[in-house]
């Protein structure tokens, strides 16, 4: 396969992710514009993923769930857990300031919006970008694309599922550096590689996403945990 090939196989891999990791973080810079920006980003975000994923094989979905929901449930216990004991806080505070993460915005929107209409529509859109759009295109790039690139450059003919250390690790690091959650995170992607490499099938880590945070968003709203969502 020539180097135009690939980079066009890349595309549904990495677009989405890329797209909402933009569009949030610039939802984001923009508190007092956030709900709208960010229902504009699941629409957005939605859109663009339906069309790149269209007519394409990356993951078959199936009603044989059960492991992907045990894991998810697992998994953002541990999350929950791990936020709450406020480790991460602790040992980033001995970090170099350019080395801390950003926490994240902590929007409360029956504080900040106006209406129930707004509040609950903002709600809503919270609840699909967390629930549905981000469990796909997440795992689509992490352990769809990336866990197999890093193992060869032919990344298309390694079977998902396949396991090196080097992959595991690199996956692993990414993917707690790019949440302000350090210990949470790494725990929460050893369980989901796991999963992987357990059932070589990528929906079950959609699923198990899925479960989390509709589960974490559910957690917010009944305790005002706000800044974990």
């Amino acid at each position: 396969m020539d180097s135009n090939a690939k980079k066009c196989g890349m595309i549904p891999y990495i677009v989405p992710f890329v797209l909402y990791l933009l569009f949030s973080q610039v939802a984001a810079s923009y508190s007092e514009f956030y709900p709208w920006l960010y229902i504009a980003t699941v629409i957005m975000v939605s859109g663009a993923t339906i069309y790149l994923l269209s007519g394409r094989d990356l993951f078959k979905p199936h009603r044989n769930v059960a492991p992907g929901i045990i894991v998810g449930l697992v998994g953002i216990f541990i999350w929950i857990l791990l936020s709450n004991s406020h480790l991460d806080e602790a040992v980033i505070s001995l970090l170099p300031a350019w080395l801390q993460p950003d926490p994240r915005l902590g929007f409360n929107p029956f504080v900040e919006i106006d209406g129930p209409f707004f509040r609950w529509l903002f709600i809503l859109a919270r609840f699909l970008g967390l629930a549905l759009l981000v469990p796909v295109v997440e795992e689509i790039f992490w352990r769809g694309f990336l866990l197999r690139w890093v193992i060869s450059a032919d990344w298309e003919e390694q079977p998902i599922g396949v396991f090196t250390l080097r992959s595991f690790l690199w996956i692993v690091m990414l993917f707690t550096l790019a949440h302000p959650e350090w210990f949470a995170a790494a725990i929460y992607c050893i369980l989901l590689n796991i999963l992987l490499y357990w059932k070589k099938d990528l929906w079950l880590c959609i699923v198990a996403h899925g479960t989390s945070n509709l589960v974490l968003g559910i957690y917010v709203l009944l305790t005002g945990s706000w800044a974990l969502w």
